[in-house]
Parts: structure tokens; sequence; C-alpha cells
């Protein structure tokens, strides 16, 4: 009886752990576990990245409690939701004490709903309808952290009061920052020398308006995300200019200004080994000549929802073998030649190729398509979901229909 007891032991023990394997989730949990010490009223986890901290609907002085009785001195992760009766959340020096956090996030919860959660950028959401919560940050408020946060991030804030970057100062191995679905970010102006920085977004924020935008040097920067911020063409163009005429200007490779309210395609000839760009959802009826130079091959493209109507010949110059071009939902009624043939040209030569998406426009059938669909049918596999007439597939047509073309 006990041999039988046990043998039931070790195969339920099995079953467990291949359960276990089986589901992230299970594992997530079991990589988890509680803090040596005490983090109340936040709360605290032991991950296999190490200690984080979490404190939602707490004071700033209890905050400041935390980290002030606390010993562990490496963290990594520190998110803060702060409470506050006054409007704002004014965060003083040495908030941390001497705590080392390789990642920060401050978010300020919505005044008007209990139920408040982080949007995340990749959203694209251009505006919060609750009134966001003041946020200021002393200089010295991460003194001690400053050589060791690599991730900062600032969400749904009012940065209204808040004058200048200098609570980023000395941050030297910061390369990562992001401000989220915040108000008035004219501060981004004075921000600080990061050497080591890589990703920025603003996005989804107000104030950045006639903004005289950092160039960022000596910092290489390889993403930049400034999508749902209503930029106008002049805005945008005068980040790039300040931007293209930097360090980054041969280090960045992806680029969005998706979900703003520009006319034009910026130009972005400067910017040697940008790879990935994105201009989705404004509003761009016209495409000129040379508008999209890439020096590097093109990975995507996205010009979707921009209610485009027209591009001229010889718009899209670089290689275009293996990238994915976004034309979904415009107003295009010409699949042209001078437009289109080179790209997918480059794109049918190799297997894995690239694709032009051209989903939603109301092309025409008529004598335009016969360049490729009697002369160069084979180029047709790389241009998806192409329709004509409102339901007539490019694939399905008949070449000799065109036969007198």
């Amino acid at each position: 009886m006990r041999s039988f007891n046990l043998l039931f032991q070790v195969l339920a023990a099995g079953l467990l752990l291949m359960s276990v394997v089986a589901n992230p989730a299970a594992r997530k949990i079991l990589q988890r576990a509680a803090c040596t010490e005490s983090y109340a009223p936040c709360t605290c986890d032991l991950t296999a990245n190490g200690v984080e901290v979490t404190c939602v609907d707490v004071t700033v002085a209890e905050i400041v409690d935390v980290f002030f009785r606390t010993r562990t001195l490496d963290i990594y992760s520190v998110t803060l939701t702060a409470t506050s009766a006054t409007g704002s959340i004014d965060l003083p020096a040495d908030l941390l004490k001497d705590k080392r956090a390789k990642n920060i996030y401050l978010n300020c919860p919505s005044t008007a709903s209990p139920d408040w959660r982080p949007i995340s950028f990749q959203s694209y959401f251009t505006g919060y309808p609750s009134p966001k919560l003041g946020l200021t940050v002393d200089p010295a408020s991460f003194e001690f952290t400053r050589f060791d946060t690599t991730r900062f991030e600032i969400h749904d804030c009012d940065l209204v009061g808040q004058l200048n970057m200098d609570f980023l100062v000395d941050f030297s191995v910061l390369n990562t920052l992001h401000i989220e679905n915040s108000e008035n970010v004219k501060a981004i102006e004075t921000l600080p020398a990061l050497p080591q920085l890589k990703e920025l977004a603003v996005v989804s924020c107000t104030g950045l308006t006639n903004v005289l935008f950092p160039d960022l040097t000596p910092a290489r920067l390889e993403r930049l995300y400034l999508n749902g911020n209503a930029l106008d063409d002049a805005t945008a163009n005068g980040i790039l200019v300040s931007i293209g005429s930097s360090s980054s200007s041969s280090s960045l490779v992806e680029l969005s200004l998706a979900s703003n309210s520009m006319t034009k395609v910026p130009r972005i000839a400067s910017f040697s080994k940008l790879s990935w760009y994105d201009v989705s959802s404004n509003a761009i009826p016209f495409i000129s000549q040379s508008a999209l130079i890439f020096g590097s091959p093109v990975n995507f493209l996205g010009l979707n929802n921009v209610a485009l109507t027209a591009i001229e010949g010889g718009a899209f110059l670089g290689d275009y073998t293996f990238a994915q071009v976004n034309l979904e939902n415009n107003d295009l009624t010409a699949f042209r030649e001078d437009v289109f043939k080179s790209m997918l040209q480059l794109m049918a030569a190799q297997p894995a190729g690239g694709q032009v998406i051209v989903t939603g426009n109301p092309f025409d059938c008529g004598c335009g398509l016969a360049w490729l669909i009697r002369d160069n049918p084979t180029l047709i596999p790389n241009v998806k979901n192409g329709v004509c007439g409102g339901f007539f597939r490019f694939e399905d047509l008949n070449p000799e229909s065109y036969a007198n073309c």
C-alpha cells in the first residue's frame, strides 16, 4: 500500500510538472516569490528578473517611507501610481533614497475613474477623456539610480508644471525613454544629453507644437515613435531636421509619425539606416516624386489610411525586395507602372519577397492595369488584395481582355 501511495505521489508530481511546463501562465506564477522584506503599502515580487516594486493608490509620503526603511539596494523595476488630494503629484528629492532601479515607470491615475489602467502606445490612441493629474519631478528625485536606470517611462500625466527634464541629468546608461498619453510635454525640449539613448517615444501627447526638439547628440537613436501627437507638417519637419542633423542621422532605423495631422510625407533621405517608416492615419492625398528615398533595404512602409488619391512616378526609391508596403484603405484608382513596377520586380525576384498591400482601394479595371495583368503577370502574387471594379481580383483578370490596350 505504501508503495502504491508513493507511486501515486510521483505520478501526480509528474503531471503537475507537465502542466506547468505546458502553461506559460503557471510558469510565470511559479517564478514569482515574496520579497524578503515588507514594502507595504506597496507590493513586491521577487521574479527571475529581480525585485519588482509596485506602488498603486499610495501617497508620495508613503512611497518615500517605503524606500527609506527597506534595505534592498538593487531593484529591477519600480512602478509608481501615486494619489494626490491637490491635483498634482510632486516627487521630492531622494524619492528612492539610495536604491538603484533598472526600470522606472511613473503613472498618474485618472481623476475621473478609480479603475484607471495605463494605455499602451502601440494603440495609437490620440487622447484620453479623463482629466489628468499634474506631475512634477525634483531634479534630485532619482539621484542614486542615475547610473543604473536603463528604462524610464511617464504615463497619463499633465506636465504643465514640469519646466525642464533635469531629473534625467547624468542618466548615463538610459536607453529607453517613453512619455505617453500625457499633456503639456513642452519640457522635452530641455532633454539633457543621454549618450546611450536608443529608443524615444512621445506618443498621444499634447504640447509639441513649436517645440525646439532636442537633437539628442551624442545619442545614436535607433527608434523614434511620435505617433498620435497632432503634429502638423511644419512641426514634424522641424523635429526631423533636428534629428537629421544630429548623431542619430546615421543610426535611426525605425520612425513612426502615424496618427498625426500631416498632409505631406516628411522627407527621410538624411536617415541612411532607416528601414521602418510609418505615416499611417494622417491626411496625405498626394505623394510626390522622390518623396520616399531609403538608403537601407526597406522592411516596412506604412501609408495606410491617409486618404491617398495619387502617387507620382518615382516616389519610391530604394531596395524594397523584402518590404511590406501598406497602402490599405486609401482612395487610389490607378495602379501605375511608373510607381510600382520596379518595386514589384525586386520583390518577385526572391521566393520570400515583400508585398504591396492595397486592400480597400477603388482601382479602375481599365487599360491602366495592362502593364501588370497582360505584360507582367508574375508580379501579381506580390500585390496583396488587389481588386478593381469593386470585386474583380487582380489574379482573376484575363490578360486577353487587355489585348487592345
